[in-house]
């Protein structure tokens, strides 16, 4: 899997395409005075499958999360996502999303197996 690490002088790939999949789950929990939302995206463009991860306690943005099926650019989202890789269209195989699902799942009192 190729990460993404953009250097100084270089602009930092964005994510654009159609979302395939996704994960969204918001967590409360009585010791912490806000909620978190945990939204795992598989976003599909001509090159290739980005996986990405955006966490956030703002309850602003909760309900206006995109959803599977929606068509996304990054620059225009009005999130950012914390983790994010790239996986071109010949390499990319459905166990790499489930892979980066149980490595990037974040919730309150949730541990991931």
């Amino acid at each position: 899997m190729a990460s993404t690490s953009a250097s100084p002088t270089a602009a930092a790939p964005r994510v654009a395409g159609k979302i395939i999949d996704t994960v969204v789950k918001v967590s409360v929990d009585a010791t912490r005075p806000l909620p978190l939302v945990c939204a795992l995206y598989a976003v599909e463009n001509s090159e290739g499958v980005w996986l990405c991860a955006y966490y956030g306690a703002n309850r602003s943005v909760f309900d206006y999360l995109p959803q599977k099926d929606a068509e996304i650019d990054e620059a225009q989202l009005g999130i950012t996502f914390l983790h994010k890789v790239f996986i071109p269209k010949d390499q990319y195989q459905p166990a790499q999303w489930e892979k980066f699902k149980k490595e990037r799942f974040m919730a309150y009192g949730a541990h991931s197996e």
